[in-house]
């Protein structure tokens, strides 16, 4: 992959960084990052650069921390709803199995029915003969 040169600046200091990402993701991230500072650095006044560069980091480790859990949970959930649907899929092809059983069965039945009565109806007719 082709390693790209990206200036950004961040809190008034200017990075000269590389990065294998693309140059406009990198300086959106620098921008964010940029933003970020700044709030920062205005809601806290007496803070160093450095105090608020750790508040930031901070932040930016709580946030990742809680997408890497929540991405945990929802790979969890598709790996529960994959093992439902494929217990749902081998019911359905029992329920299927046993319907086409059901069938034959029926017909054999049908059958043996038909059988019976013409069987009976000889009965009948030699016993009123």
């Amino acid at each position: 992959m082709a390693v790209n040169k990206v200036k950004l600046n961040i809190g008034g200091t200017d990075y000269s960084i590389l990065a294998e990402d693309d140059v406009k993701y990198v300086q959106e991230l620098g921008k964010e990052l940029d933003a970020a500072f700044t709030k920062i650095m205005k809601a806290n006044t007496s803070i160093s650069t450095t105090q608020a560069a750790v508040l930031l980091a901070l932040d930016y480790a709580d946030e990742c921390k809680k997408a890497v859990a929540t991405a945990d949970r929802l790979r969890e959930q598709i790996k529960d709803y994959l093992d439902d649907a494929s217990d749902a899929k081998s019911k359905a092809d029992w329920a299927r199995h046993e319907a086409e059983s059901l069938k034959k069965e029926a017909e054999k039945l049908r059958l043996e029915n038909g059988r019976l009565k013409a069987e009976l109806k000889a009965v009948l007719d030699g016993a009123g003969n």
